[in-house]
């Protein structure tokens, strides 16, 4: 039991099941640190875009109107809350259904069981229930009469974490054991490209999954998981893990949804922390099926894109039916286009007619930098230029098609204030590994320091940072192996940009009002004496408490926070 004083003499008995001690050989440092934040200077920045901007932002905060980002543009469009409700709406009541009043505690309580399992429970978190939200497909036919958009699940269980990894050895060993071509980059697709034999005698087959993620039942990431047995050990505990974090729940105003045609709670969700790695390892249980027929070196696979390689004749027509068949079986829908010289992969387009390929862009997606005069860390913005400029380097196969497709981003980039003029980088091989060069070297624990950076800050505050620990940490100190400019490395961070910006704009806007309940805010005997004045059944409370022990009877500054009502920690 800890007694706290307050300053309005309110006392307060806590108790803790565990006292953290305080090191006093690092008050010192503390208290410098401390001083340095209280001492950092300002000054007046003047800049025409940083004004732009903030008259801008101010604008944003002043609408009543949400700001709905494109799917797959750097549009936004203004909705108001009636338009925008009315999306989301109809696009849940198409393929979700209302879900149990208890489903969110039977996920919570199956999460609970494997998390103790694997005796991370203390620091594992119940699902948690964040609202649906939607991006716009602006890029569909007849977009401004009847809009169409994506909704997205941000709802996820903190399990996906470990799934992640499980999925992820399983995904990097079958990779490894298969030779299938499953790309993670545009670097893996070109390579693929270069290497394909008397291209002027070979089509292009591209396809794209509808709907992946969504597309994705229980049933076919079975048949995944049982494939992937063939060629890595999957325990049984691993299976679980995965299956688990495949149940999911969309939460609209606080209504819990699930999907009509899936059973118990299946879905795997865009904001789902394993996503990406579900989607890999269906990915090569599907081109394993489409290798067997066509060749592990002719087809490829992009998480929902595919590339086939094949000769030119008349077979075009039976091989988009046959890929079209392949995919239905798992029940998914795809889009395929057959008999193509030039292909739009990602970012890159591949010609087999002359084995070259260069930068790709959607032609409705306008290309932006950062400004030269953002409010970005001076080194991103200094290395901007030489970093675009090495990747339509890198997404170029010669020097004259980079030349060809560098004016429109010298145009984006001299928009946003550079001057640099982006330069050909030749694309270097990795160094291949000899034994000398191959030991292993012994990583070295690094602790960063990320301040937030801002060009209205005088101070140079990773500099008196690093002064700091010199200061306080010379090489005599028990604590210099720990603290010191070595092990100590300085990031500066960036502070909200404006989509996070939009995002809380949009947050305000579109929740639902609620009217706060007066009912039950305080159960003291004495209204007048109420601690909170009248509202001491209020959760998640901060205080601001000096504690004391019997030990410590002058006591330590102490700022906590309750979990539940405050009355609960209250006596």
């Amino acid at each position: 039991m800890i007694k706290i004083t307050k300053k309005q003499q309110t006392t307060i008995i806590l108790d803790l099941n565990q006292e953290s001690a305080q090191n006093s050989e690092l008050d010192k440092f503390e208290a410098d640190l401390l001083d340095m934040v209280y001492n950092i200077k300002f000054r007046n920045v003047n800049k025409k875009f940083q004004n732009k901007l903030n008259e801008d932002i101010s604008k944003i905060k002043k609408s009543t109107k949400a700001f709905i980002p494109a799917d797959k543009t750097s549009h936004f469009y203004k909705l108001d809350k009636t338009q925008h409700d009315k999306l989301p709406r109809d696009s849940i009541t198409t393929t979700f259904k209302k879900a149990s009043t208890d489903a969110a505690n039977i996920i919570d309580s199956e999460a609970k069981s494997i998390a103790q399992e694997l005796n991370i429970e203390d620091h594992t978190e119940q699902i948690a229930k964040q609202q649906a939200f939607i991006t716009l497909k602006d890029h569909k036919n007849n977009f401004a009469n009847h809009p169409t958009c994506c909704l997205i699940n941000p709802t996820k269980s903190e399990l996906g974490k470990v799934s992640k990894q499980i999925l992820d050895n399983i995904n990097s060993t079958m990779r490894k054991t298969t030779k299938l071509n499953q790309w993670k980059n545009t670097s893996d697709v070109t390579n693929w490209f270069t290497s394909i034999p008397d291209m002027q005698k070979h089509s292009f087959v591209s396809f794209d999954i509808d709907s992946f993620y969504p597309s994705i039942t229980e049933s076919l990431l079975s048949k995944a998981i049982s494939f992937a047995k063939n060629y890595t050990t999957i325990r049984d505990k691993d299976i679980d893990i995965i299956m688990h974090c495949g149940k999911s729940l969309l939460f609209d105003k606080e209504t819990a949804w699930t999907k009509k045609n899936q059973s118990d709670m299946f879905d795997v969700t865009m904001g789902s922390f394993d996503r990406a790695e579900v989607c890999e390892l269906i990915g090569l249980f599907l081109l394993n099926n489409l290798s067997e027929k066509y060749g592990k070196n002719n087809v490829g696979l992009y998480r929902d894109d595919g590339l086939l390689r094949h000769a030119n004749g008349p077979q075009s027509e039976r091989t988009k039916k046959d890929i079209t068949q392949e995919f239905e079986k798992q029940g998914l829908n795809i889009s395929i286009n057959t008999n193509l010289k030039t292909c739009n992969f990602l970012d890159v387009t591949l010609n087999l007619s002359d084995g070259t390929y260069y930068p790709y862009r959607k032609a409705n997606n306008e290309t932006l930098y950062i400004d030269s005069n953002s409010n970005h860390p001076p080194t991103i913005i200094k290395h901007l230029p030489a970093t675009i400029g090495r990747r339509i380097s890198d997404i170029s196969s010669s020097k004259e098609l980079f030349n060809q497709a560098k004016p429109h981003y010298e145009s984006a980039i001299k928009q946003g204030g550079h001057d640099e003029k982006l330069m050909y980088t030749e694309c270097k091989k990795p160094a291949t590994h000899t034994a000398q060069n191959s030991c292993k070297k012994r990583e070295r624990n690094i602790i960063w320091f990320n301040p937030p950076y801002s060009m209205n800050i005088q101070t140079n505050i990773g500099r008196e940072f690093l002064n700091l620990v010199d200061k306080h940490f010379p090489k005599n100190h028990r604590y210099n192996k720990i603290f010191n400019k070595n092990n100590i490395k300085v990031s500066y961070s960036c502070t909200d940009n404006l989509q996070t910006i939009i995002k809380k704009h949009n947050r305000k806007i579109l929740e639902t009002s609620k009217t706060p309940s007066k009912e039950n805010n305080c159960n003291c005997r004495g209204k007048n004496h109420c601690p909170l004045k009248n509202n001491c059944l209020t959760s998640s409370v901060v205080y601001n408490a000096n504690v004391t022990t019997e030990s410590d009877t002058i006591g330590k500054n102490y700022i906590g926070l309750t979990e539940g009502p405050f009355m609960q920690c209250y006596t």
